[in-house]
This record gives C-alpha cells, structure tokens and sequence, in this order.
C-alpha cells in the first residue's frame, strides 16, 4: 500500500508539473502579442497578420465602410467598429471625437487592454482605420498598426477569409489615462496659431477649400491654410507614392518637418490620414489635428472665412 501511495504521489507531481507547464505556455503565448515591437512606421503586412493570427493579445479590427463586407468575409478573429462611433457632440458642434473615458469603456468592450496590439483595417488604405489610430495616439494607446494594403489586397492574394464572428470577453484597460495633447488642438489653439511656427493645412478636396461645394453654413476654408488633399499622396492602388517625391512637394508648399503641422478637414476624418501620412511615414516630428475641423471653425460668425476660385 505503502508503495502504490509513492507511486501514486509521484504520478500525481509529474501531472502538476505539466500542468504547470502548460499553464506557462498559456501564460508565454499571451505575452507573445504584448512583446511585439511595433514597427516605428505603424504598418504591419499581411505575412506578418496571417502568422500571428492566433497569438493571444491581439486584436484586429475591421472597420470597412459597410457591415455587410464584413458579413460577407473578413480577417479571422476580425471585429467590426463601425467609425461613426468613435465621434460625439460637443457642445452642441457634431462631429468630434468622443470623450475619452467613453473610448477606453469601447475598447473595454473590445477585449482591449493596455498592452494589446491592435491591428486596424479597411478596404484599401483610408480615413477610417487612420481615425482611430489617432484617437489611440491621443490617449497614449501606442501599440497599434495598420494593415499594408488593407482587406482587398489580403483576398486578392487568396489569404484566410472568416464569415464567424470573434469570441470576446470584456477586460479592463488597467492603466490611468493620460492624455497626449501633443496631437490634438482645440479651436482656441488655431485661432491663436503663431504663424511664424505652425503651418495650418486644409486637406479637403479643392473644391471645398475654394468654396464651390459644400454643406456646412458657410463654404471656403480657414485664413491662412493652405490646401492639400488628403488622398494626393496615394497611388490607385492605396500605396504611398515616390516619398522623395512627396518630401518635394511638400517643401515647396512650405510643409517641412521643422514646423508644427495643424492639419484639418470637415470633421477630422481625411486629417487623420495626413497624419499619419506626416508622423508615421515621413517622420514629421510634430503633426497635430484640429478634429473640430471646419465643421465647428465655419459656425461661428464671427470667425473669418475665406473663398477662393
């Protein structure tokens, strides 16, 4: 008896230590996602996604302009954010980005954390995913990227489709907000710009910066800004353009990197592609956004608006 009680003991510590082990290979695979480094660009490509698609600590985002693309096929493991959600009234102005406790209870409900990676898509490569990668720089949320290439290039190359929607349990986000004011201003702040040091950048459609379309109270654009839209970096494709070339054009426009950039549009959407565009892929030490944009800059009367043809 004595003897099957040793062998029993003994039987039941090599289970404890597999289990053990097991519970440290859990453990390491849902650190391997927050170890990550994320690449000083913010882009990941779609190697990269498919062999991490399903290392813990990840989460993908899929916010393509219509649910029913994500119905019909998605990344795996892919939620839906519909970007609309991701902006507010303020003060009666629509149109701004929500408040910032209410975005980290979003990203609660998204299974986010602090030390989560999250990897952000759209169709191609435009304003959506780049909003919210903007509004995580806000809040201090740096681990994030965006897919090169974005969804239509991933099914193109005949990559992993899922109709299933992701399982997700709702976490908490475990750290005190702070927030980076070094990538948002307020329309205080661009009425009272110092010209000499800040460049204010429109970077809607020409015909909304002159005046000849569009839907607020009063059409034109901010004195002193100069136009730059937002899509003339990009290729058909969605890919960024010659750089060298872009670094060029921009100098002559007077858009260099030793200048705060203040960059805006109707509601802060479009800027949030620019951005990255400046910060993230030609290393423009400070770019910021106006979010209020001229969606707030225009009601107000006593504000000038300029016209152009």
């Amino acid at each position: 008896m004595r003897l099957k009680g040793i062998k029993a003991m003994a039987l039941l510590n090599r289970r404890s230590g597999n289990l053990l082990g097991f519970i440290l290979f859990i453990t390491g695979l849902a650190t391997i996602a927050a170890a990550q480094p994320v690449p000083d660009s913010h882009l990941v490509s779609a190697d990269w996604l498919q062999s991490n698609l399903n290392v813990s600590g990840l989460r993908i985002i899929d916010m393509r302009a219509d649910i029913r693309d994500y119905w019909i096929g998605h990344i795996p493991g892919a939620v839906y954010l519909e970007e609309t959600v991701l902006r507010w009234p303020e003060g009666g102005v629509p149109g701004k980005l929500l408040p910032v406790d209410v975005l980290v209870r979003l990203l609660e409900e998204l299974g986010i954390e602090q030390k989560t990676l999250i990897i952000l898509y759209t169709e191609v490569n435009n304003y959506r995913a780049t909003y919210l990668a903007w509004a995580l720089d806000y809040i201090n949320h740096n681990r994030w990227a965006i897919l090169a290439g974005g969804f239509n290039s991933w099914k193109s190359d005949n990559r992993p489709i899922s109709r299933d929607y992701p399982t997700i349990r709702k976490t908490s986000y475990n750290k005190k907000l702070e927030l980076n004011n070094m990538v948002r201003v307020s329309l205080e702040e661009v009425k009272n710009r110092p010209a000499d040091r800040t460049v204010l950048v429109d970077v809607r459609p020409p015909e909304m910066y002159s005046g000849e379309r569009g839907n607020w109270k009063r059409n034109g654009h901010i004195p002193g800004a100069i136009n730059l839209f937002w899509a003339s970096f990009l290729k058909e494709d969605g890919s960024w353009k010659d750089l060298d070339l872009v670094r060029n054009n921009l100098k002559v426009m007077g858009i260099t990197p030793d200048k705060t950039i203040v960059l805006y549009c109707g509601q802060g959407l479009m800027s949030s592609h620019t951005y990255f565009t400046l910060k993230y892929v030609l290393k423009f030490p400070e770019v910021k956004i106006f979010d209020g944009s001229f969606n707030e800059w225009s009601g107000y009367k006593e504000l000038p608006v300029e016209t152009s043809k």
